[in-house]
């Protein structure tokens, strides 16, 4: 079984058809890319950081077939690479129980991120990502998590540490993050109230520890960053949009399905169980 729900910032599958005994249900997201060129099909021309009028030009070159796919294929490896799989949600509840052999299993959630390198026009994607060819002279581009440049993959230094240690970034594995509905880092904190500038420097991490959260200037990935998935499973199981600290749980180790009994004793099965 296959379940698709529309969230505020993604879209949501929930593939059940995985389950056993020893596997997990499986829950995606899917992107698709679209070229900007210069107008009127030159080879050069501008275009405006952020994709706002007011913001200021760059110069842009037109996509060759060679660059657009090399760039694409760079994006999806890096960004699947570090958003899929790496998180498990804990199934504290009913939904989605299967029946094997007389035995009754409450299967977990495998947090995946599957990007689906192809032509737009087919449709099917939850979020089209434009994407800019910078011209050699341009070093840097106003990007967000809808509109990316040619460099964004590149690991470049952000900030450093309070030892002087270079903090490097990947620019679109950290706007993947706000795809996902991740926020900056230090949002909710003095420096950074919710309905201030979320954008602010402050809001990149003020202290070592924040400042290396890929939500920050890093590349950490942290269980807080499990929190898209677990919103999406609260929607989906029908719980509206409360969750509570042991809603989903998340964990960075695989743990496989349980039985009843398990759950009830909030047994972790972190190695594959003995099952008849």
């Amino acid at each position: 079984m296959k379940l698709g729900m529309s969230l505020p910032q993604s879209d949501a599958e929930l593939n059940t058809d995985t389950c056993d005994p020893f596997n997990n249900a499986e829950l995606t997201l899917k992107l698709g890319f679209r070229q900007v060129n210069p107008a009127a099909g030159a080879a050069e021309g501008t275009y405006h950081d952020y994709g706002r009028a007011t913001a200021p030009n760059r110069k842009i070159v037109k996509w060759t077939v060679g660059s657009w796919n090399l760039w694409r294929k760079n994006f999806v490896d890096t960004a699947a690479r570090f958003w899929n799989g790496k998180f498990w949600l804990s199934n504290n509840f009913p939904v989605y129980e299967i029946e094997k052999n007389g035995i009754k299993y409450r299967p977990n959630i495998w947090c995946l991120f599957k990007i689906e390198d192809r032509d737009i026009a087919l449709g099917g994607h939850h979020h089209v990502i434009d994407v800019v060819r910078l011209h050699k002279s341009e070093t840097w581009f106003g990007s967000h998590s809808k509109l990316y440049d040619s460099l964004d993959t590149n690991s470049v230094q952000k900030d450093t540490d309070s030892k002087g240690k270079a903090i490097m970034q990947r620019a679109h594995v950290h706007e993947v993050g706000h795809l996902l509905g991740l926020g900056h880092v230090d949002i909710g904190k003095a420096h950074c109230p919710p309905g201030g500038d979320t954008n602010a420097s402050n809001c990149y991490g003020v202290a070592d520890v924040d400042k290396y959260s890929v939500m920050g200037q890093g590349m950490q990935l942290r269980l807080s960053h499990a929190m898209p998935w677990r919103k999406a499973m609260v929607a989906l199981s029908g719980k509206g949009n409360a969750l509570t600290a042991t809603d989903w749980e998340a964990k960075t180790q695989r743990i496989y399905p349980r039985i009843p009994a398990e759950v009830a004793s909030n047994a972790m099965l972190t190695h594959r169980p003995l099952r008849k």
